[in-house]
């Protein structure tokens, strides 16, 4: 009897041991898996650290107009020519055009289709002054009256007008760029540069060919102009 009780006792012991010796092996499991969840949400903070959202000034919202650089030729008054480039030499162009024929975009457009020619597009507004001047002045004098008579459509374009402009099945409206208000086609062909007086250049087959800025005198507008046609 005291032999099995001695037996007994001892497989109560071995028995304790091995029910010790789990107990340390899953609390050693428990920790590794705590440990190894540290280490992953740390590294999960540290990529999302490095691709964070953009600040709401970065967004770029689709609908935000193009931004557009705003100019005039200068701020000097018009009868104050020191500001304003050199004569070139005096160019004479015979012709019997008496004034230049005036049209919007859309009649321009139309009459190109039946005759080709270049479109010069006159980038103005009411307040402009240097506009004025040219209207004043460049824009009666007989060589660029038969020049632009001869080569060109010639247009009036304000790019403040509320009016919508109609073109290959698109319509050019008035929109906001920033505070200001300008209609989509005109901003388009001055590149966002919205500098007063400008004038664009159309090709025959209506592409842009490029701007002449600022107020020009006669020979030096009919200079610039031969650049796009000869």
């Amino acid at each position: 009897m005291a032999i099995q009780g001695s037996i007994c006792l001892i497989n109560y012991y071995d028995l304790q041991k091995k029910t010790y010796k789990m107990k340390l092996d899953l609390k050693i499991l428990h920790n590794t898996l705590m440990l190894l969840l540290i280490i992953g949400v740390v590294a999960c903070g540290n990529r999302t650290s490095i691709t964070t959202a953009p600040e709401p000034d970065d967004v770029v919202e689709e609908n935000n107009p193009p931004s557009v650089t705003i100019e005039t030729f200068t701020g000097a008054d018009p009868n104050a020519l020191e500001n304003v480039p050199t004569e070139t030499e005096e160019i004479k162009v015979e012709g019997d055009a008496e004034a230049i024929e005036w049209l919007d975009f859309e009649t321009a457009i139309d009459r190109n289709k039946i005759e080709r020619k270049f479109i010069f597009i006159d980038m103005y507004t009411d307040w402009c002054s240097w506009c004025k001047k040219m209207d004043g002045s460049t824009f009666k004098s007989p060589s660029v009256i038969n020049y632009i008579d001869k080569h060109f459509y010639a247009v009036k374009m304000n790019p403040e007008s509320k009016e919508a402009i109609a073109y290959k099945d698109v319509l050019y409206e008035q929109k906001a760029y920033g505070n200001k208000m300008y209609n989509e086609l005109a901003v388009n062909l001055l590149g966002g540069k919205m500098s007063f007086p400008s004038y664009v250049i159309l090709n025959k087959r209506e592409v842009k060919r490029g701007v002449i800025v600022g107020y020009q005198k006669p020979s030096q507008l009919i200079s610039a102009l031969k650049h796009y046609v000869e």
